[in-house]
């Protein structure tokens, strides 16, 4: 099997993926007695390519890092849109199935809280936009720890007197300014990035549960009445 020159027995291969928002695929060598190292860590910027743009992603990682396969998989739970999250869950357990290594969830919201946390300044929510005037958003401590959520709603649903960070700041700017909720500076266009979302992961101990998607709601796709059996 191919790998980096050197590389320990005891060094894992991570493969993260996230599709709550854009497409995120970072690689990450984890050994027990050190720092992870992030090998690659790339973004996409379109939120409606989840489909086109994933494995394409997944290969190009791969082939930097001179990886055949990963040794596991993390992929990223949501929330997020229904199409775009299916798209990352489905293609993780594929992937998991097809080298024949396991695969773990985490809640999306977790790694952007992780990566922004130092931005925030104490307790903050962590939000992603939900469309319909909505964000998904969950409450974090200063250290990025998860206190409560992931929730989905309206901008009257966010804890009153905690600023909010995240992509879903820009999407819902009119409504936050509108409520007076407070934005942490820097933040307001940030998505998930699939290797914060790891390094969630690894300080909450390596949580080894199957993924579990949270969509929160109903696909915004509707079946027509005759196929749904509502037609008379």
């Amino acid at each position: 099997m191919a790998g980096r020159p050197g590389r320990k027995m005891s060094t894992v291969r991570l493969l993260s993926l996230d599709t709550s928002s854009v497409v995120s695929v970072a690689l990450l060598e984890v050994a027990d007695a050190s720092e992870p190292v992030i090998l690659s860590d790339a973004l996409g910027t379109d939120t409606h390519r989840h489909a086109e743009d994933l494995v394409p992603a997944v290969r190009a990682a791969l082939a930097a890092a001179g990886w055949e396969r990963p040794d596991a998989i993390l992929v990223g739970e949501g929330p997020g849109p229904f199409t775009g999250l299916r798209v990352g869950l489905a293609s993780a357990e594929v992937l998991a199935f097809a080298w024949g290594v396991p695969v773990y969830g985490l809640c999306s919201l977790d790694g952007l809280a992780q990566q922004l946390a130092p931005l925030a300044g104490g307790e903050f929510v962590a939000a992603l936009d939900a469309r319909r005037k909505e964000l998904y958003w969950g409450r974090y401590d200063a250290a990025g720890r998860p206190l409560g959520g992931p929730q989905v709603g309206a901008v009257a649903s966010l804890p009153q007197g905690l600023p909010v960070a995240g992509a879903g700041a820009t999407a819902r700017a009119a409504e936050l300014a509108e409520a007076g909720v407070a934005v942490a500076p820097g933040t307001e266009t940030t998505p998930v990035s699939a290797a914060h979302l790891a390094l969630a992961w690894l300080a909450a101990g390596r949580p080894e549960h199957a993924p579990v998607a949270r969509y929160l709601r109903e696909s915004d796709a509707v079946a027509p009445a005759s196929l749904a059996g509502g037609a008379k």
